[in-house]
C-alpha cells in the first residue's frame, strides 16, 4: 500500500512539474500546482509511514528496556526476588537514561504499572524520536 502511495505521489508530482513547465498537458497553473503539492504530500506521508513502522523507535525502546533489565539483574543477581534498596530499578533507570530515554508517567499504562521494566514509561530525549514514539504508543 505504501509503495502504491509513493508511485501515485511521484506520478502526480511529475505531472505537476511538467504542467508547470508547459509540457502540453493543457492544465491550468492551479491544477498543476495542486497536483504537485498533492503528490509531494502523498510521498512524504508514505515515507513517514515507512519510517514510523521501522524498528528504530518504539521497538528499539522495548529492546533497550529489556537489555537494561538484563544488565540490572546480572549486576545484582541476589536482589532479583527482593530488592529493598531498589538497586535493580536504579540500574535500569540509569541505563535507559544513558541510552537516551527519559522516565515519564504520561502514558496510561505506565500510570497503571510504573515499573522500570515497562517500556511505556520512557520517551526518547530527542525531539523527532519522541514525536514518532508518542504517535506509535498512542494506540497501545
Amino acid at each position: 500500500m505504501i509503495l502504491v502511495l509513493i508511485f501515485v505521489g511521484v506520478a502526480l508530482a511529475a505531472y505537476g512539474v511538467l504542467s508547470l513547465h508547459d509540457a502540453q498537458f493543457r492544465t491550468s497553473k492551479v491544477t498543476a500546482t495542486g497536483a504537485f503539492l498533492g503528490g509531494m504530500a502523498m510521498v512524504v506521508g508514505a515515507e513517514a509511514g515507512l519510517i514510523g513502522s521501522s524498528s528504530s523507535f518504539y521497538k528499539a525502546q522495548q529492546i533497550q528496556t529489556s537489555a537494561c533489565e538484563l544488565n540490572g539483574e546480572s549486576a545484582y543477581p541476589e536482589n532479583r526476588r527482593l530488592d529493598p534498596h531498589h538497586l535493580i530499578r536504579t540500574h535500569i533507570l540509569g541505563c535507559m537514561a544513558r541510552s537516551g530515554y527519559a522516565w515519564t508517567t504520561d502514558h496510561e499504562h505506565c500510570k497503571e504499572a510504573p515499573l522500570a521494566t515497562n517500556p511505556l514509561c520512557y520517551l526518547p530525549t530527542s525531539l523527532f524520536d519522541r514525536a514518532v514514539t508518542r504517535v506509535q504508543v498512542a494506540f497501545e
